[in-house]
């Protein structure tokens, strides 16, 4: 996969690694041939990760799969008639929806604001969380982005260039904006540890000493770490996740009235499909069994309607 490097994003190549050497093992044990891979061991695949692997964790391995036979110009396995049964088995067994991180509201961004310390990590942590609800980055985006692109607005605030994405892997990048208050914590972040060029979040060592860009898998423990400072349950930190920010700001958003166009512009969705998983909680309140319920709550308070007891009869 060496001619595959600087084509994809690095997360993005070490998914297809992890993804592969999974199935060849598995394949090892059996033994079937992992490359070139039949229809019929896909097939077997998918059904024995069933016991212990999501049905998104599967569709995974599956595309990576399909993704490795067409680097090395194999047909591909994975879109026979096979595979496709295999995996509608599987969704009829165990449904399609994934388990989702919790969604990261203002509320409970203030929350894990107020919990961070007053020190030079507690301000980073600051600076962590505020700039990824506010930008809505996923953790990879939001540890590149760079504090000399920052641009002052007249009207509050800043906006910086996300410049690639899981979505963008051609780097076009998009804009995003930095509320006045995100922005007060970058600039004394940036005062304090000395930096007016490269990453804006960076790893901060024991004795203080300011690294490079902090390690994307870090986003999410700052999260947790937080979490537990603010006294939350364990059941709540341990939902939350480096997606939670983007999950939560979607979220805000959404309850907010703004319109769909302009929530998948902020988070640089392609698609609203995506967005309507973050939001279906919403879509529910907002949806007429709700409202049809908060009418007949006030009606019946007010003596307009027998109480619903009396509608069965």
């Amino acid at each position: 996969m060496n001619e595959l490097e600087g084509a994809y994003a690095e997360a993005t190549l070490r998914a297809y690694r992890s993804d592969f050497e999974i199935f060849t093992a598995w394949c090892r044990r059996c033994p079937y041939d992992a490359l070139p891979a039949a229809p019929r061991t896909i097939s077997k695949f998918i059904e024995a990760a069933m016991e212990g692997s999501s049905p998104a964790t599967i569709r995974r391995r599956v595309t990576s799969i399909g993704r490795i036979h067409k680097f090395l110009e194999l047909p591909d396995p994975t879109k026979a008639e096979h595979v496709r049964l295999a995996l509608r088995r599987m969704h009829r067994a165990k449904g399609r929806r994934q388990k989702q991180a919790l969604g990261m509201t203002a509320e409970l961004r203030d929350r894990l604001l107020a919990a961070a310390a007053d020190n030079l990590v507690g301000l980073r942590d600051r600076v962590v969380i505020s700039l990824a609800y506010d930008t809505l980055c996923r953790r990879s985006e939001l540890v590149a982005l760079r504090i000399e692109e920052l641009e002052r607005v007249t009207q509050g605030g800043a906006i910086i260039p996300v410049r690639r994405s899981k979505s963008d892997q051609e780097g076009d990048g998009r804009m995003a904006y930095v509320s006045p208050r995100t922005l007060e914590y970058v600039v004394r972040w940036a005062k304090q540890a000395k930096l007016d060029t490269g990453p804006i979040v960076r790893s901060v060592t024991k004795s203080g000493r300011i690294g490079e860009s902090l390690y994307p898998g870090s986003v999410g423990r700052v999260f947790k770490r937080l979490g537990e400072r603010a006294g939350l349950e364990d059941r709540v930190v341990k939902r939350l996740s480096s997606h939670s920010a983007r999950i939560g700001a979607a979220q805000d958003m959404a309850a907010a009235g703004i319109d769909i166009i302009a929530l998948m512009q902020a988070g640089g969705w392609q698609s609203p499909n995506i967005v309507g998983r973050y939001i279906r909680k919403l879509d529910v309140l907002r949806g007429g069994g709700f409202r049809l319920a908060s009418q007949q709550q006030e009606i019946g308070q007010s003596g307009q309607l027998p109480r619903p007891g009396n509608l069965l009869r």
